[in-house]
């Protein structure tokens, strides 16, 4: 991920917990995709359904994928 876009691609445990543990949801972000997940919260990239809730096993709307290309792409500088 870095290499495209400048953005950190490495989460440690601690940082991970750290950040998906305002989601009541986050136990069901699958282990595989914890990392990605947090690091893609971090740099604000998803914010989750709600303050509280990631909805790791719902659909995404064509809204919500927008969005998310439109912030990795704006967070990157390539727009």
């Amino acid at each position: 991920m870095r290499t495209i876009t400048g953005l950190n691609g490495k989460a440690s445990a601690q940082s991970i917990e750290g950040t998906l543990r305002p989601f009541v949801d986050a136990a069901g972000v699958s282990a595989w995709a914890q990392s990605s997940v947090a690091n893609s919260v971090q740099a604000g990239i998803i914010s989750g359904r709600s303050a509280s809730e990631l909805a790791p096993k719902d659909y995404m709307t064509r809204a919500e994928v927008v969005t998310i290309i439109q912030r990795l792409l704006q967070k990157s500088g390539l727009i």
